[in-house]
């Protein structure tokens, strides 16, 4: 087994992960700390944290676990999305695995209204409730989950999807049936007001997102219910248990 290090392993992909970035950067620790990323567009999201060390691509358990002991981390940081619950699963196994000690980075939920908003367990249980209706829906659910959507019925003339600005989505967007004039891609998160606009631009009655917190631009999305929209969220996959940025920060800093 490899010797243990003073280095970090922080697994990225959000928000919080950039800000982390920012702490470490400030507090001079980010070059002890190694940063994961599982596409070119996330390592691109971390290119203004000045002297950031960025590895790209994706890992399954096996790979992982190879990773962690031959680098020697003490420390795993798990920064990922509140939907990447596999990447997750694999992480903490492969810690446990390596004698790791085990962070994970927890997205805070706002409060809204529930009773103005349709909640669903999966992608498919969503498509199946647009599949059984006519009007035009936005979906801003992301690309991983976009071929769910394939055989909801007029999707070419009904479905718009906001995506990253990544080839890889546009390209699952397009392979899952969308047309390219109903294709957004953009970073966001997005005010109330761009929400509307682009709900009123496309002719859209319905939109379909996912629970992603502030720093996701939930709140921002879940207002459209006060408008008059239909909103249908797609839940997390379940409760999880870990720490607010505020107390990661908090934990490294007694180290």
């Amino acid at each position: 087994m490899a010797i243990r290090s003073e280095r970090i392993a922080v697994f990225a992909g959000t928000r919080e992960g950039h800000d982390l970035a920012r702490y470490l950067a400030d507090t001079g620790r980010l070059e002890r700390t190694d940063f994961f990323v599982a596409t070119e567009y996330g390592r691109n999201a971390l290119e203004d944290v000045p002297g950031v060390r960025v590895i790209s691509g994706r890992m399954d358990r096996e790979a992982m676990d190879k990773c962690f002991r031959r680098r020697g981390y003490r420390q795993i940081v798990d920064a990922t999305h509140p939907y990447a619950a596999e990447v997750t699963e694999n992480l903490r196994a492969a810690a446990e695995d390596c004698g790791i000690a085990y962070m994970r980075l927890l997205r805070e939920e706002e409060d809204y209204d529930r009773n103005k908003i349709r909640f669903v367990d999966s992608p498919r249980e969503a498509a199946a409730l647009l599949d059984d209706e006519d009007e035009k829906f936005l979906l801003t659910t992301g690309a991983r989950d976009i071929g769910a959507y394939a055989q909801v019925k007029d999707l070419r003339q009904r479905g718009c999807a906001r995506v990253l600005p990544a080839e890889e989505s546009l390209r699952a967007c397009l392979e899952a049936g969308f047309s390219r004039e109903r294709i957004i891609c953009m970073q966001g998160p997005f005010t109330r007001a761009m929400n509307i606009a682009t709900m009123e631009q496309f002719g859209c009655s319905v939109l379909v997102t996912k629970s992603t917190g502030r720093a996701g631009g939930f709140p921002e999305k879940a207002a459209l219910a006060e408008e008059g929209y239909r909103v249908i969220v797609i839940g997390r996959p379940e409760k999880e248990e870990g720490f607010t940025l505020k107390e990661i920060i908090e934990r490294l800093e007694i180290e």
